[in-house]
């Protein structure tokens, strides 16, 4: 669809309009507030998270044990799909939504595992700070309205920079996230349900945990604040593995990140990560396909 297409579905549409408006509001306000917050504190971190005092040879143990996981399940998936269904025939909807599932399930057992099995009595909680489940939810809400500036607007300068170089004759067509094609496609009621579990719930406690209470804080007590946030950022990004959405991603990884770090409590990019993902499901539901596609 052209632009001009695209504005006037939104005029035939009032509640995705008003939805739009809602969002950038509230992205704009909260935006604000972040700065003026961030000046008053003159720092990242009121409440510092404290490193994971790991050593380097065990944190590239982990790191391997991380990406074995990652090929060896999505093997597993393929060759149980092949035993129920024949060779060469592709996993539906249903089979994607239990290979996810086992894939963060196998992601938070290992960093659990490594993490208890070289505990240091130097290490600090995961959270310094308390909050309620109540105030994590707000701040989580807070902070991902915060973000959308950001991310909206790498992803905005990434997508120009694409359709410069298409222009310029190179032959770049990439393909749409695995989740948006996932969403499109399932047609059975419970899968739906399963897959919103999954990206609202599963997703942000599993990768929470291993990328910004594990990968980033090890980072954090090797290097800098920004330069942990860039690094836990962009494999947070990598492993979702689609380069048209990359850019985006690493954005979203360094504000849930900086999330982490100014709230002192991994419940906030925990809720920031879940309205992340609603608010990309609600978008797929809302738009037609051929302008998600």
């Amino acid at each position: 669809m052209t632009p001009e297409e695209i504005e006037a579905w939104l005029l035939e549409q009032p509640f995705v309009l008003a939805y739009m408006i809602l969002l950038l509001l509230g992205s704009l306000v909260s935006f604000i507030v972040l700065i003026l917050k961030v000046g008053r504190a003159r720092r990242i971190g009121t409440h510092t998270v404290s490193p994971w005092p790991l050593k380097t040879s065990d944190f590239a143990l982990f790191m391997v044990t991380l990406t074995l996981w990652f090929v060896l399940s999505g093997a597993m998936l393929m060759q149980f799909y092949s035993w129920m269904s024949g060779e060469g025939s592709e996993p539906g909807t249903g089979m994607m939504v239990m290979g996810g599932i086992l894939l963060q399930a196998g992601m938070l057992y290992v960093f659990l595992r490594f993490r208890f099995h070289f505990r240091s009595a130097n290490e600090g909680p995961i959270s310094p700070k308390i909050i309620s489940l109540g105030q994590s939810l707000f701040l989580g809400l807070f902070y991902f309205l915060a973000s959308l500036p950001v991310v909206y607007g790498v992803g905005v300068a990434w997508n120009g920079l694409l359709e410069y170089l298409r222009q310029q004759g190179f032959d770049i067509n990439l393909p749409l996230q695995d989740a948006v094609v996932l969403f499109q496609e399932a047609s059975s009621p419970i899968v739906f349900v399963g897959l919103i579990l999954l990206a609202v719930v599963v997703a942000p406690v599993v990768e929470e945990t291993v990328f910004r209470a594990g990968i980033y804080r090890f980072f954090k007590g090797k290097t800098s604040v920004a330069l942990s946030l860039l690094i836990s950022g962009t494999l947070f990004g990598l492993v979702h593995g689609n380069v048209q959405s990359l850019p985006g991603l690493v954005a979203v990884g360094v504000c849930l990140g900086f999330a982490y770090e100014l709230s002192g409590s991994i419940r906030v990019p925990i809720f920031f990560h879940a309205f992340f993902n609603l608010n990309s499901i609600i978008w797929i539901l809302l738009l037609p396909a051929n302008v998600t596609g």
